[in-house]
């Protein structure tokens, strides 16, 4: 006697029968929701894309996002093919999705956008132990706990949309942990944290200013940032300050401009007050007798002129008589034989 599979009995076949008769019927009743997960997203935009405004207007064309598993195409081919503003930036290295391929590999869309999960359930979760955030130009280095001690959650910053930052949300933030320093920092350089602000404190405290073509020596170390980026908003606006002495030292220029704008001639970054002349002035400023002069006096237009007359009481043609004699008809640069300021010193002038 032959054995045989209970299953391939007469009673094995018609239950199988009657089984998938009720399992068609279902699913033609209910157009497919016995295999499906649950509801579609319904979130509309403000466009449609592929012919819907949302997912859930894809209704039960399964196949609309579910390829079959001999298919050459993937899943995310078909997001991409409705979702073609994300197709161009995967292809834009610069872009969020470009970056995110760059450093993530090949993506695969439903890792950060499931779906199935009721009308109203988010379409953008994303693993924040995986996100390279410092890629996409903020780095969470410094932002391990909220002011409360708690560790920070994507929706912390984010809320329900990760693609958006309020601005308010780093203000809110930091208010709690320094009230007066935010106060002041945001008056003097706006509300958008993010336009300079990294992660890393890359304009912090320790930012090496020396490192740039304007280091900051001597008494330049204790100014304050606002004394020459005030109203600064970005990056380029803190590369905009001025670089020369006059443009910050102009309102105290106590020479009111007599001298020119090249402070550094007599100034040094160590003090401001403290002008040194040794390093150019070879005539002796107690003029050889011990009588200080103002500056004024032999400097009465620019710094980098002289006159010897105002202060003695020869005039111009009395001296220009007396040098014509000696065969002297050069009378610019009385230092060249004066080099002290006293007549019976005159050196000996080149032929």
């Amino acid at each position: 006697m032959r054995k045989r599979l209970g299953c391939l009995s007469p009673a094995g076949i018609v239950a199988a029968a009657v089984a998938l008769a009720v399992v068609a019927l279902v699913v033609l009743l209910t157009g497919g929701r016995i295999f499906s997960p649950g509801p579609l997203n319904a979130t509309t935009g403000s466009l449609p894309l592929g012919g819907v405004t949302s997912h859930a207007e894809i209704g039960g064309r399964c196949a609309a996002c579910h390829v079959a598993p001999w298919s050459s195409s993937s899943m995310s081919d078909r997001c991409l093919a409705c979702h073609t503003a994300v197709a161009d930036q995967l292809n834009e290295p610069a872009s969020l999705h470009g970056v995110l391929q760059a450093e993530l590999g090949l993506l695969v869309c439903r890792q950060c956008h499931p779906e199935h999960r009721g009308a109203a359930g988010l379409l953008t979760l994303v693993d924040e132990d995986l996100f390279p955030h410092d890629a996409v130009g903020f780095s969470l280095a410094g932002h391990g706990r909220t002011a409360a001690g708690e560790p920070f959650l994507c929706r912390d910053c984010h809320g329900d949309d990760l693609t958006t930052l309020d601005p308010t949300v780093c203000l809110v933030c930091h208010l709690e942990i320094d009230p007066t320093y935010m106060a002041d920092h945001r008056a003097a350089f706006g509300s958008a944290c993010v336009a300079c602000h990294d992660g890393v404190d890359t304009y912090g405290d320790d930012f090496d200013h020396d490192r740039l073509p304007f280091p900051l020596p001597g008494q330049h170390a204790s100014v304050a940032c606002t004394e020459c980026h005030a109203g600064a908003r970005t990056p380029a606006d803190l590369r905009q300050a001025p670089g020369d002495c006059n443009a910050c030292h102009q309102e105290d220029d106590a020479h009111d401009g007599l001298f020119g704008s090249a402070c550094e001639e007599c100034h040094t970054p160590e003090s401001w007050r403290a002008a040194t002349f040794d390093r150019f002035h070879q005539f002796p400023i107690d003029h050889g007798v011990r009588v200080a002069s103002p500056c004024r006096t032999c400097h009465p237009d620019q710094l980098l002129a002289y006159t010897c007359y105002g202060c003695h009481e020869h005039d111009p043609a009395e001296v220009r008589e007396e040098h014509l004699k000696e065969g002297i008809t050069d009378l610019q640069d009385c230092v060249r034989c004066h080099p002290t300021g006293l007549e019976d010193e005159a050196k000996e002038r080149d032929d």
